[in-house]
């Protein structure tokens, strides 16, 4: 039907357009059938959309988690779309995001279901690619949302709505480089840069952690400088920094045993603790807030002589203050309200069979600081 309406458009068009070019008046005679055409279908595709009956549609959402404030920004953009367009949801997650068989149990409890679609936010995709076969042989629509499922079977998830993570963990880097870019000029000793990353298996907090360092690197080596990267295995391997021995930037990688508060703190007090250290990165609210309670007792990011720049990733009432306060250089920010909301209208589309709507979709991401925070297009984006 589209396609009709588009066609007459394009006839109309180019008719106007060549009587235009030949000099001759423009007949508006020409114009009318193609506007009484594109009025009828306009008509028809609004009865079709209205008899669309959403009562019977039911969505399975699993998230990660629900411990974090990020998540709950997601549900709620989730709920606001499922409202709007008149469909059950139900949204879960695990009580922690290390917790991997308790999403996969989830995940089959809602398959079990038998929803209209699911949304996951995989932990860790080999736990679940079995489901998602089970999914797509029962013909139940799968979108992922955050991280998405990398590496899922072919053909089981249609789309994925998420923050182009790599991109925006490179662009933290360039905030942070800019800032302390002086200092790595004129070092006359190598100086470390600390990362803290919640997880080596999210496939987001990962991507967030190598756009972080392969970029600092990226900019150190553009300034003469060599960069290595240390600490955590994974991290080590996909980074694309080459191994250096005796390099001038040390990029120092901590992963926690498990996603507890305690350890990831530990692991941020311990890289603020290196004398060499001059900026440190965290690459999601968990290890953001990991930072922040650190220095609660070292007192050593900030920005002037002697202080370690830091910078975060998401938000969070504590994260946001931690900006305001100037703990914090900035950080970056996704866009989970409207997230949530796009991963329904996908889901939405994929069962209502707009397939020509459903597919992979970048949410964005902004760098926010004590400066720009209360910026409209910036706060909206900002969840306590």
């Amino acid at each position: 039907m589209k396609k009709k309406v588009l066609a007459a458009i394009l006839a109309a068009t180019m008719v106007v357009g060549l009587t235009a070019c030949g000099g001759g008046s423009t007949d508006t005679a020409t114009d009318a059938p193609a506007a009484e055409e594109s009025k009828d279908d306009a008509a028809a595709e609004t009865t079709d959309d209205a008899a669309v009956d959403t009562s019977s549609m039911s969505f399975e959402v699993v998230s990660k988690g629900l411990q974090h404030q990020y998540w709950q920004a997601v549900k709620k953009g989730v709920e606001q779309k499922a409202e709007e367009l008149g469909v059950t949801v139900n949204f879960v997650g695990p009580d922690s995001e290390s917790n991997i068989s308790q999403q996969v149990q989830q995940l089959e409890s809602a398959l079990n279901a038998n929803p209209t679609a699911v949304g996951l936010a995989a932990l860790d995709t080999e736990s679940v690619k079995d489901l998602l076969q089970k999914a797509k042989d029962s013909g139940i629509p799968v979108i992922g949302f955050d991280s998405g499922v990398p590496g899922a079977p072919e053909g089981s998830v249609l789309a994925n709505c998420s923050t182009d993570n790599y991109a925006a963990g490179a662009l933290a880097a360039e905030k942070v480089y800019e800032a302390v870019k002086d200092q790595v000029a004129n070092a006359t000793a190598p100086i470390r840069v600390g990362v803290v990353a919640q997880d080596a298996t999210s496939e987001s907090v990962i991507n967030r952690g190598l756009g972080f360092i392969d970029k600092f690197a990226e900019l150190a080596k553009a300034d003469g400088k060599t960069a290595n990267v240390i600490g955590n295995d994974k991290y080590i391997t996909d980074s694309k920094v080459e191994k250096t021995d005796g390099a001038d930037v040390v990029i120092d990688v901590r992963v926690p045993a498990s996603v507890t508060s305690e350890l990831s703190a530990a692991d941020a007090t311990a890289l603020m603790n290196e004398k060499d250290t001059i900026a440190i990165y965290g690459s999601n609210e968990h290890s953001a807030n990991a930072i922040i309670t650190a220095n609660e007792n070292l007192n050593k990011c900030g920005t002037g002589e002697g202080k370690i720049v830091a910078a975060g990733f998401d938000s969070g009432a504590a994260q946001i203050q931690a900006v305001k306060d100037g703990v914090l250089l900035g950080s970056i920010t996704q866009a989970p309200v409207a997230m949530g909301e796009t991963l329904v209208q996908l889901m939405y589309d994929a069962a209502t069979g707009n397939t020509a709507a459903v597919k992979d979709t970048d949410t964005g991401c902004q760098w926010y600081t004590a400066e720009n925070c209360e910026d409209p297009e910036i706060a909206q984006n900002l969840y306590e």
